[in-house]
């Protein structure tokens, strides 16, 4: 299985002309004829992760966010990301990303299977016509069977997710019909979702002037942090490797949120 096998079959399940148009996906690092044994699926490239691929052996990463964003005019040592390059270039580590073309095509069917919440559309609408045909598109927005509160619908999601806590703006007795959900960062969409008339909008990264603008909205909010729901993009992609892929070994590595609430 050479890598650029591996890319050909990404790309069929999870299309780069899916991605939003100020995105970075696809192949960032690596030799596309290089031989690939092992895989390891992650959310992030960070440095705990190049050494653990560098001591399992692994051949490619497979992360949701690239480990590449922007542009970088010189590959040196005096930099941290150009180190951690360098330290998977020494490796021949190969690294993909795949990360709005994922979200537009399969984070939503993954997070709404894991909460056992089934939408009624995206969100947002994707930018390529052709995916915008399929009704994929930018989070998800639906109604609930029955009401429940604010509060109740904040602890299924802890537990659903495994997330220890989460950050809720409104009312904790307030009661919703209708979420939307933006898996990542939902900062910018919390007008479309008040307008799309959710109750709440569950997402990360939330700040408080976010927070403040939300509630004059009258729109209420759950952040589950940035890691708090993408974490599901490591067991599909893995569980997509391991059927697609037998002749690979294929791992994953799980670092949890970058923060803790002490």
């Amino acid at each position: 299985m050479k890598c650029d096998d591996v890319i050909k079959l990404l790309e069929e399940e999870v299309p780069l002309e899916a991605a939003e148009s100020w995105d970075n996906p696809g192949f960032l690092v690596g030799d596309r004829q290089k031989e690939v044994k092992k895989i390891l699926v992650v959310l992030d490239i960070t440095n705990d992760v190049v050494e653990e691929a560098v001591k399992t052996g692994a051949d490619f990463i497979l992360a949701h966010h690239p480990v590449i964003f922007s542009k970088i005019k010189r590959c040196t040592s005096d930099d941290f990301l150009q180190r951690k390059l360098l330290r998977l270039i020494e490796n021949k580590i190969c690294c993909y990303g795949m990360h709005t073309n994922y979200d537009v095509c399969r984070m939503c069917d993954a997070v709404a299977e894991k909460l056992g919440f089934y939408p009624d559309g995206v969100l947002e609408e994707a930018q390529d016509p052709r995916f915008q045909a399929e009704g994929k598109g930018i989070g998800m927005i639906g109604a609930f069977a029955g009401e429940k509160q604010l509060k109740d619908f904040a602890k299924e999601i802890k537990r659903a997710f495994g997330i220890p806590a989460v950050s809720v703006f409104g009312d904790p007795r307030t009661p919703i019909h209708k979420a939307a959900i933006v898996p990542g960062s939902g900062r910018s969409m919390t007008g479309i979702a008040a307008a799309r008339g959710a109750d709440v909008l569950v997402t990360g990264d939330i700040g408080h002037h976010e927070g403040l603008d939300a509630a004059d909205m009258g729109l209420c909010v759950i952040d589950a942090g940035h890691y708090g729901l993408e974490q599901v993009f490591i067991d599909d992609m893995r569980e997509l490797l391991q059927q697609k892929l037998p002749e690979c070994e294929i791992s994953s590595y799980k670092a949890g949120s970058p923060f803790q609430i002490i």
